[in-house]
């Protein structure tokens, strides 16, 4: 049933009843006995009402029925993925609720939509990247495997032929790691907990770097800040950015303090251009052009790290870039 044809029933019976009962009522208070006669004049009074109980019942459900047509159009609109539209005041606070509880869902859909968008086109891109990634090791390593089978390489040079085959290997197995590290970075809802920042930057984190004599490690969190963040998240995040920042920084420092709860991680190395400030997070993307696959990265690291960090409710961004100073943000979103 319509809501008009709902509404116009309901108004309809409620007259009824309002009508009877003010006829009763009136005959109570002004003391005429109801007897045959009387019901019959109430009877006859009720049937005379009728048409006008029903024709405001018709203009009150055409009136309320118009008020909730925007629901219908709403969803329309939301079906063609249009999900923003202009809040219009209502007389009826009801509907006005029933209208922001809707644009709060269209925003709430609209990111929802954006963000499974993205991460559809990120997979596509993950899985291009990977075939064309893994076609060369893979066509090195059959065509040694044919040299072999061939008897085509000499014994002296086995050994050189065998490990060039074990860094293909290790370049599939660092390629595969890094794939799946990318796609669990997807999954969020994971358990958080207050972390110290400082205990767990010395203990967690620069403990288990390599040392390296041309690059000074510097914790400069205050002792007391705390943060909440799943561990193995925040963990992966740091390893993440600080390996990316020995890549690109052949002497000076890595330097991690904060501002509250924003984490600031700060390095001397090579200067990121501002036209790469965003792109640097987009997957299999990196500011290097070398097609040396021994020294270059996959440039997915970045990529996780905006992940992990989006899933924590924290965003990971480059602040700033020069020739001296390099400074990536994770701060909290509000």
């Amino acid at each position: 049933m319509k809501i008009k044809a709902f509404i116009i029933i309901l108004y309809i019976i409620a007259g009824l009843i309002i009508s009877t009962i003010t006829a009763v009522a009136t005959y109570i208070i002004i003391g005429v006995p109801i007897g045959k006669a009387m019901i019959l004049k109430i009877i006859f009074t009720i049937l005379f009402m009728l048409p006008l109980i029903g024709l405001i019942s018709y203009l009150l459900g055409s009136y309320l029925s118009k008020k909730f047509d925007f629901i219908k159009e709403r969803l329309e609109d939301i079906k063609k993925e249009n999900f923003f539209k202009d809040e219009t005041k209502n007389t009826l606070q009801e509907i006005n609720d029933i209208n922001q509880s809707m644009n709060f869902l269209s925003v709430q859909m609209n990111t929802l939509i954006k963000d499974l968008k993205q991460r559809n086109q990120n997979l596509s891109t993950l899985l291009i990247s990977m075939a064309h990634d893994i076609k060369t090791p893979i066509t090195i390593l059959n065509g040694y495997i044919e040299e072999i089978e061939d008897d085509m390489i000499p014994p002296n040079n086995l050994p050189k032929v065998l490990s060039h085959m074990k860094s293909e290997v290790n370049f599939l197995n660092e390629l595969t790691i890094d794939m799946l590290e990318y796609i669990t970075s997807m999954q969020s809802n994971k358990k958080q907990e207050i972390i110290n920042l400082y205990g767990f930057i010395q203990n967690e984190v620069f403990s288990i770097l390599e040392i390296n004599h041309n690059i000074k490690y510097i914790n400069n969190i205050d002792e007391k800040t705390t943060i909440k963040f799943n561990k193995i998240d925040l963990k992966r995040i740091c390893i993440n950015i600080i390996t990316n920042a020995i890549r690109h920084t052949k002497k000076g420092y890595i330097k991690i303090s904060n501002d509250k709860n924003t984490i600031i991680f700060g390095n001397n190395g090579e200067e990121i251009e501002e036209k790469y400030k965003n792109q640097i997070f987009e997957p299999f993307f990196t500011i290097s052009q070398s097609k040396n696959r021994q020294t270059s990265s996959f440039g997915l690291g970045l990529s996780i790290v905006k992940n992990l960090s989006n899933n924590n409710n924290h965003d990971c961004f480059l602040h700033s870039s020069s020739k001296n100073k390099t400074v990536f943000y994770l701060e909290e979103i509000e």
